[in-house]
C-alpha cells in the first residue's frame, strides 16, 4: 500500500508534519519521540519525499533525534539530507547567477519563488527544495529577458506567434534549457483569475536578501504571503509544501507585515482566499501560526466547504468526494473543477463572473498554437467536449 493511500502509516505522515517545521516545535518534541518508537522509517523517509520536505525532516532528525534514530536509518538520513541541501543549493546558485546576469544586461527582475520563499519563511535556502525558477520582471523587458535566456543556450516553450496573446493573458514565458526550467513573468498570475496585485506595487515594496553569497530580489513579505494564498488556491492546495510555506511564513511576518497582509487582502478582495490557507496551515499544524492572521480572517461556510474539497483530493479519496459543484458538472470538462475552486474561493460575485467568462472566452496557453482562427471557435469547443463528455457519462 502507497503511504499516499488515505488513512495509511498516520503515524508517518504525523511525523512529517511535526518534522517539516523550522524551528522543530519544542512543545511537541515528546509526541515526536513517541512516534518514533513505532514508526516504520522506510515509509517516513518515502513520506517526505512525496510531500517534498526531505531537507527539513531529515535536518530536524539528525539534529534534534538522533538518539531515537536507529544508526542505520541516521547514516541514511544524513546522507539524504546532505544530497537534497546540495541540491537545493545547486538551483539557488543558478537562481542567483540568472538574477546577476539579468542584472548586468539591465533587466530588473524578482525571485518570486525558490530561494525567496526558502529564505523568507524558513531562514535557509538550502532548507527548501524546489525545481523550476520563477522570475518577475516588468513587462517592457520581457523581450530582452527571453534574448538573454536564448544566448544562455535557453529554448522557449512556445513559438513568437505566442508571444503577444501570452502577455496580453498574463501567462509566463517558459523556457527549457541547460539548467532548470524558467518562467519568466510580468504578473503575478493569469489574467483570467482577476487577481489583481499591480505590478507597480510590487516592484515599489521588494526587498533585497543575501542569498548564497550574493544579493537577490524578491516580494515583500506581505505581497510574498498574499501570492503563496493564491497560489495554493488556485492549485486546490494539493501539495503538502504549499501549506507548509504558508505556515512557515505566517510565524516569521512581524505585526506591520501582518497588518498590511490584512489591509493588502481587504483591499484587493481575496480575504476568503487568506482565510482558507490559514485554516489549510492551522489543520494540518495544529496551531494558529500567527495569532493576527487569524483574528482578522475566521472562516464561514465557504471556507470550510473549500477546506473539505481540498482536504479530500489532497488525500487522494476516490469514490463519493465533496465538491464545489456537483459532480456530474464538474467531471463535463478537466478544468471544470480547479475553476469552482477558484471561483468559490473569491468572495465577489464581480470577480466570479469575470473569471468564468475568461475561462470561456480566452484561450488557454497550450491553444495559442492553433491559430487565431481555433481560438476564435473556444467556446464551441468547450461546449461540445462538454457534450461529449455528457453522452459518454450517461
Amino acid at each position: 500500500m502507497s503511504p499516499n493511500s488515505n488513512g495509511a502509516f498516520q503515524r508517518e505522515k504525523q511525523l512529517v508534519i511535526a518534522l517539516s517545521r523550522l524551528p522543530v516545535e519544542a512543545g511537541k518534541a515528546d509526541r515526536t519521540r513517541e512516534l518514533l518508537a513505532g514508526a516504520d522509517w522506510s515509509v517516513l523517509i518515502e513520506q517526505a519525499k512525496i510531500w517534498e520536505v526531505e531537507p527539513a525532516v531529515f535536518g530536524n532528525l539528525r539534529m534534534h533525534f538522533a538518539d531515537a534514530t536507529p544508526p542505520d536509518v541516521l547514516a541514511e538520513i544524513t546522507e539524504l539530507e546532505r544530497s537534497q541541501r546540495a541540491y537545493a543549493l545547486s538551483r539557488t546558485l543558478q537562481v542567483v547567477d540568472l538574477s546577476k546576469r539579468m542584472s548586468e544586461a539591465g533587466i530588473a527582475c524578482i525571485v518570486l519563488k525558490g530561494p525567496a520563499v526558502a529564505l523568507e519563511a524558513y531562514g535557509d535556502s538550502s532548507r527548501r527544495s524546489f525545481s523550476d525558477i520563477d522570475l518577475l520582471v516588468q513587462k517592457d523587458d520581457l523581450a530582452a529577458a527571453t534574448d538573454l535566456l536564448v544566448a544562455r543556450g535557453y529554448a522557449p516553450k512556445f513559438v513568437p506567434g505566442m508571444v503577444g496573446a501570452l502577455v496580453r493573458g498574463q501567462h509566463a514565458l517558459e523556457f527549457t534549457g541547460p539548467g532548470p526550467n524558467v518562467e519568466v513573468h510580468w504578473s503575478l498570475l493569469s489574467r483570467h483569475l482577476r487577481f489583481d496585485l499591480e505590478p507597480e506595487e510590487l516592484w515599489r515594496d521588494a526587498c533585497k536578501l543575501e542569498c548564497a553569497g550574493a544579493e537577490i530580489t524578491a516580494l515583500a513579505p506581505h505581497h510574498l504571503f498574499l501570492y503563496l494564498c493564491a497560489h495554493g488556491a488556485k492549485h486546490e492546495w494539493m501539495r503538502f509544501r504549499w501549506i507548509c510555506d504558508v505556515a512557515q511564513l505566517a510565524r516569521r511576518l512581524t505585526p506591520s507585515a501582518s497588518e498590511r497582509v490584512i489591509q493588502l487582502a481587504a483591499r484587493t478582495n481575496t480575504r476568503r482566499i487568506v482565510a482558507l490557507a490559514l485554516r489549510r496551515a492551522r489543520e494540518t499544524f495544529g496551531e494558529d501560526e500567527s495569532p493576527i492572521l487569524a483574528r482578522a480572517f475566521p472562516a464561514d461556510k465557504n471556507t470550510d466547504a473549500l477546506v473539505s474539497v481540498a482536504k479530500a483530493r489532497f488525500a487522494g479519496a476516490v469514490g463519493a468526494v465533496p465538491t464545489i459543484l456537483p459532480a456530474s458538472i464538474e467531471g463535463l470538462h478537466p478544468y471544470v473543477a480547479p475553476l469552482s475552486f477558484w471561483l468559490r474561493s473569491r468572495e465577489r460575485m464581480r470577480d466570479q463572473i469575470v473569471c468564468a467568462a475568461r475561462f470561456v472566452f480566452e484561450p488557454a496557453p497550450d491553444e495559442l498554437r492553433a491559430g487565431v482562427l481555433n481560438t476564435m471557435m473556444r467556446p464551441a469547443r468547450l461546449a461540445a467536449n462538454a457534450l461529449i463528455r455528457a453522452v459518454h457519462a450517461s
